[in-house]
C-alpha cells in the first residue's frame, strides 16, 4: 500500500512507547519535540517495570503480568503502574523502527506523570503486599494523598484502581 491514512507522529503529539530491554521492556511517554522520518527527539519520563520484573525472575507472575512485561501498552500499563517502578527523566532521541510507538493524549500522559511522580508504584507494591509491615503507614499516606487530588479525573481513576484491588 501507499501509506495514505497512516497516522505518522509529528512534533507536538504525546507518545507511548515501549523498548526491550532483555527481560523486560522499559517504558518513555512523553512529548515530540522533533520529528523526522528516522528519529524522533522525545521530552517526559521513563518507567522500569522493577517490581514485575523482580517477581518475574523469581517465578512469581501471572501470564497476563509477563505479557506486560514484554510489550506493555498504554492500555496494560496498569499493570505496571501499581508495583515498584524506576523511573526518571527522559530527553532522547528514538528510532520509529525500534520500537512499539503510539500516540496518546495529553491527558492520558498528564495522568501516567502524575501517577509515577506522586509515588503510587511504591504506595500500591506496600498496600497489595501481605506481608509488608508499612502497610498501615502506607495507607494513611495512601488516603492522604487522595484526599488531596484536585483533579476531578485523576481522583476518579485512583479511586477505580483502588476500589478494583479492594484497598479503598
Amino acid at each position: 500500500m501507499l501509506g495514505f491514512g497512516k497516522k505518522q507522529v509529528r512534533e507536538g503529539d504525546y507518545i507511548f512507547a515501549s523498548m526491550d530491554e532483555g527481560g523486560y521492556s522499559k517504558v518513555v511517554v512523553g512529548y515530540v519535540n522533533f520529528a523526522e522520518m528516522d528519529k524522533l527527539r522525545i521530552t517526559g519520563i521513563y518507567i522500569k517495570p522493577i517490581g514485575l520484573f523482580e517477581r518475574a525472575r523469581s517465578g512469581r507472575i501471572t501470564p497476563r503480568q509477563q505479557e506486560v512485561l514484554r510489550s506493555p501498552t498504554p492500555d496494560n500499563m496498569i499493570h505496571i503502574l501499581i508495583d515498584r517502578v524506576e523511573y526518571g527523566i527522559f530527553d532522547e532521541y528514538l528510532k520509529p523502527n525500534s520500537a512499539f510507538i503510539t500516540r496518546i493524549s495529553a491527558k492520558r500522559y498528564s495522568e501516567i506523570e502524575t501517577w509515577v511522580r506522586d509515588g503510587y508504584p511504591e504506595l500500591f507494591s506496600i498496600l497489595l503486599s501481605p506481608v509488608d509491615p508499612r502497610r498501615e503507614e502506607a495507607r494513611q499516606i495512601f488516603m492522604e494523598k487522595y484526599n488531596s487530588i484536585y483533579d476531578s479525573e485523576f481522583k476518579q481513576t485512583v479511586s477505580a484502581v483502588a476500589r478494583q484491588l479492594r484497598i479503598l
